[in-house]
This record gives structure tokens, sequence and C-alpha cells, in this order.
């Protein structure tokens, strides 16, 4: 059975104008809302019988850089991309390379142990493992017929 989720418009908000930046940089990469915007990092979110797994991109950034905390029944990606070098040259056409600050906050589908959720980050790309209640786990039941 699925699990009602709670309706926050703000969400749905977000996502259009997430939905919208990616259009936008579809057409015209060159073209940003407001000058030092930093996107929310794109995310991966599935699940089997035992765990939700999330995988989010973050590219460039170094786990240090990373925070990762949950609230009630979300779970909040954080964190800062710096600019490593600035160089200022007269020949120096374009800046597309995003710095600065970005939150993603990411609803879980069904109660996790959140004593037991791990994360790792490899090449760019973060992989969280959120281990869901005993209680949330299917189990089968082997009926016998008479």
């Amino acid at each position: 059975m699925a699990k009602l989720a709670r309706w926050n418009p703000w969400r749905e908000m977000l996502d259009m104008r997430d939905e919208f930046d990616r259009m936008l940089d579809i057409f015209r990469p060159d073209f940003h809302l407001w000058e030092g915007y930093t996107k929310v990092p794109a995310v991966d979110i599935y699940e089997d019988e035992d765990n939700v797994f999330v995988k989010a991109e973050l590219p460039g950034l170094n786990k240090e850089d990373i925070s990762l905390t949950i609230e009630g029944d979300t779970l909040v990606l954080s964190g800062r991309k710096s600019q490593t070098k600035e160089e200022k040259k007269e020949n120096y056409y374009r800046k597309e390379i995003r710095e600065g600050a970005f939150s993603r906050t990411i609803d879980i589908p069904c109660p996790v142990d959140k004593e037991k959720v791990s994360a790792t980050y490899k090449d760019g790309i973060l992989e969280v493992v959120l281990p869901k209640t005993p209680e949330v786990k299917r189990k089968t039941i082997k009926v016998d017929v008479k």
C-alpha cells in the first residue's frame, strides 16, 4: 500500500522553478535568472524491500563540503561549492561554473532507521542508503492449502 504524502505547495513551486531552469539550460545555457544562483543538485530516489536510496550529482565538491541531516521525514542535502582559483584576465569571455551554497530537501517516502543511515561520495556522486524500519518491510506469509 502506498503511503500518502503530505502536500507542500512550496515544494511544487520549487520543483516547477527547477524544471523551468532545466528548460532554459537546454535552449540558452548561458542564461541565468540570478547572478550567482547555484542550482540544487539532481537526484535519483528509489527503493527496494529493505532500503530507500538517494543518489545526487555533486561534481567538483570535496566530501567536507557536503552536509546531510534528517529532520522528521525529510532528508536535507546541503553544501557549498567554492571556486578554487579566481582568474581576472581581459580575455575572460564567460563564467558559467557556478559556486555558492545549495540546499535540497527530499521527502523520505517511509519511516527509516535514522541510526543506520550511511552515505558514500565518489567521483562526484553522493549515495545515501536509508534502511527502512522493520515494521515497514514487507513480510511474505505462506498460505497452506488443505
